[in-house]
């Protein structure tokens, strides 16, 4: 599965459980680097979420991790994922679900 595919199935997803607004860069040449991929916004469940998303293969860049532990710092849900999570990004995005995570190794 390519990074796009998953992002779209992803996407499908977070649409299904109520994730009513989401935000893609589609040309980030002229943007800043390392903002996430996704954002998700969740108003019945007050909750934003920031997510980069990788194939199994894909390597995370410095900018990208910068970003994702900064928001995580500021209390934002954020999260990078990959195909093989996809059982936890469903649970992650049921409006009640756990607050998307980290990676520790990240």
């Amino acid at each position: 599965m390519t990074e796009e595919q998953f992002r779209r199935h992803v996407r499908k997803i977070a649409a299904l459980r109520g994730w009513t607004l989401a935000y893609h860069t589609h040309n980030s040449r002229r943007s800043d680097p390392g903002w996430p991929d996704e954002v998700y916004g969740h108003p019945t469940a007050k909750r934003i979420l920031f997510v980069e998303l990788k194939s199994h293969t894909g390597r995370i860049r410095p900018a990208q991790r910068t970003w994702l532990k900064h928001l995580a710092a500021c209390g934002l849900e954020a999260a990078l994922w990959r195909p093989k999570d996809l059982d936890h990004i469903v649970n992650v995005l049921a409006p009640d679900g756990p607050r998307a995570q980290l990676p520790h190794n990240l």
